[in-house]
C-alpha cells in the first residue's frame, strides 16, 4: 500500500493536472471564437493591456491613482459587457471562454486560503481507499441498498438491525463535526462492514475525510514509525490515524496481539478521544472476548466512549448465495 506521503504527491499531481486541462479548454474555446470575432480578439488585446496600465499608472505617483484606477475598472467592466454580449450574438454563453475549474472553491489548487479544500479531503480519501482495495466497496454499498429482510427470520434480529441501521444513518449524517463513537460488534457476515462503508460514503458526500482501515495495517503504521529512526515527517505513517476526521478501523481482534500493538492501539484509541475525533470500529468479538484479549485501559474506553452497536443474525453472505 503507498504511503501517506506518497498519496499527497499522486492527488496533488492529479489536482494540478486537473488545472492545467481547464485552463487550457478555456484557452481553446478563447481561440475558437476569436478566429469568428474581429470585435472579441480586440476586446481581448485590451483587456490584455491591463496589468501593463495597472503599472503605469502606479508609477506616474501617487495624485489621482485611485481615480484612475476605478476609471480603469469600469473600462474592463464595459469591455466585459460588451464581450458577453457578442458572445450571446454568436450562439455562446456569455461565460463560454472563462475557466471552468472542477472546484469552484479553491480552483483546482486543493487549497481554500491556507487549509486543505473539501475536495483535496475527498480525492485524498479515495486515494487511500483505492490503495487499500476498499474503493470498490465504496462503490457498491449504501445506505440505500442495505436490506433489512436478511434479518426477518427473528424479530428480534429484525428489530435490532433496525435500529443499528438507523444509529449508522444518524451518525452518517452528524458526525463530523459532531463527536461521536461507534463500536460494531458481532459475528462475520452481518452488516458490519456494508453499514461502515455507507457510513464511510455519506460523510465523504458530506465533504469530510475519512480513513478507513484494518487494525493489522495501522499497527504495522505504529511498528513503521517506531524504527523509522532519521526519516522525514512525511514518512510518520501514523499520523493519518490521529488526524483524520473520521476514522473507521476494521477487524479488531484478527491481529496479533503483544505488547506494541496493544501500545499503539491505546495511543490511538486515547488520543482520539481525548481530542474528540470521531471513530467506528468494527469486531467480530464480543464484550466478554474483547475484555479477555485486551487489557482494562483499552476495553474501558471501547465499552465506555464508545455507542455499542451489537449485530445478530445469520451470515448475510451465505443467504446472498
Amino acid at each position: 500500500m503507498a504511503s501517506f506521503a506518497e498519496q499527497i504527491r499522486e492527488v496533488r499531481q492529479r489536482i494540478a493536472d486537473r488545472r492545467l486541462a481547464a485552463e487550457e479548454a478555456a484557452e481553446e474555446r478563447r481561440r475558437e471564437v476569436e478566429n469568428k470575432s474581429a470585435e472579441i480578439r480586440e476586446i481581448d488585446a485590451q483587456l490584455a493591456r491591463t496589468a501593463r496600465r495597472v503599472f503605469e499608472i502606479s508609477a506616474a505617483g501617487p495624485d489621482g491613482v485611485r481615480e484612475k484606477m476605478a476609471e480603469l475598472r469600469r473600462e474592463n467592466e464595459e469591455l466585459l459587457a460588451e464581450r458577453r454580449a457578442i458572445l450571446e450574438v454568436l450562439g455562446y454563453p456569455g461565460d463560454y471562454t472563462e475557466i471552468r475549474y472542477t472546484c469552484p472553491i479553491c480552483q483546482d489548487t486543493g487549497y481554500d486560503g491556507t487549509k486543505m479544500c473539501a475536495c483535496m479531503k475527498r480525492e485524498l480519501t479515495l486515494e487511500g481507499f483505492r490503495a487499500s482495495g476498499i474503493g470498490r466497496l465504496i462503490e457498491k454499498q449504501s445506505f440505500e441498498n442495505f436490506s433489512l429482510d436478511y434479518y426477518k427470520a427473528s424479530k428480534e434480529d429484525y428489530e435490532r438491525m433496525a435500529q443499528n441501521f438507523e444509529a449508522a444513518k444518524e451518525f452518517a449524517e452528524n458526525v463530523p463535526p459532531q463527536y461521536g463513537n461507534l463500536l460494531m460488534m458481532g459475528g462475520t457476515g452481518l452488516g458490519k462492514t456494508h453499514l461502515s462503508t455507507a457510513i464511510a460514503r455519506r460523510v465523504i458526500e458530506r465533504g469530510y475525510e475519512v480513513r478507513y482501515e484494518s487494525v493489522q495495517n495501522v499497527i504495522a503504521a505504529y511498528e513503521h514509525d517506531r524504527f523509522r529512526s532519521g526519516r522525514d515527517a512525511e514518512d510518520e505513517q501514523s499520523r493519518v490515524y490521529l488526524d483524520a476526521e473520521l476514522l473507521i478501523l476494521d477487524d479488531l481482534g484478527a491481529e496479533y496481539v503483544n505488547s506494541i500493538s496493544l501500545s499503539a492501539l491505546y495511543h490511538l484509541i486515547n488520543t482520539r478521544i481525548s481530542q474528540e475525533k470521531p471513530t467506528v470500529i468494527n469486531t467480530n468479538l464480543m464484550q466478554r472476548e474483547l475484555q479477555e484479549k485486551y487489557s482494562d485501559r483499552i476495553t474501558s474506553r471501547l465499552l465506555g466512549e464508545y455507542r455499542v452497536l451489537s449485530f445478530y443474525g445469520m451470515n448475510v453472505r451465505y443467504l446472498k448465495k
